[in-house]
């Protein structure tokens, strides 16, 4: 089995594009202020309550992908045994199973695999049996009108 190196480098960039959004909504917050075309102490004129307006949703939205990036690295780091897996969390004594009921072992991937062919060819079966008795009646049906159509 060949041996994959995981690449992380799109998760990076994605972090990177979203720290640089943030940025740019924070720019858009800021730059009434910054480059005076807000008078101080007055009531706030339209570009800056739209500036404001549109830097807010824009930074938040960065942050958010910005987490779920993080989220998907932490992922394909731990994935990729350079992390340690999380330990799990145990359940209380309340509901945990009883001792002399066992789990069913989880099956392998092959026998899904057989399950769902056996599956697929007893459904593909069935639909041929369908479409031939769907056929035979409706052969039968215009064989029967003909023979009325004869006798008339």
């Amino acid at each position: 089995m060949p041996i994959t190196r995981p690449t992380f480098g799109k998760y990076l960039v994605g972090m990177v594009a979203s720290l640089l959004i943030f940025l740019a909504g924070g720019w858009l917050i800021l730059a009434p202020f910054a480059l005076g075309y807000q008078p101080y102490g007055a009531d706030w004129v339209s570009q800056t309550t739209t500036a404001f307006a549109t830097g807010i949703p824009v930074a938040v939205v960065a942050l958010v992908a910005f987490d779920f990036f993080c989220a998907a690295l932490l992922g394909a780091l731990r994935a990729a045994g350079v992390l340690a897996a999380r330990p799990e969390v145990q359940a209380p004594a309340a509901l945990q199973q009883p001792p002399g009921l066992a789990l069913v072992p989880a099956t392998a991937h092959s026998d899904l695999d057989r399950t769902l062919s056996t599956l697929a060819a007893a459904l593909v079966a069935d639909l041929s049996a369908r479409r031939e008795a769907q056929s035979d009646q409706t052969d039968g049906q215009s064989i029967e009108q003909s023979v009325t159509r004869r006798e008339a």
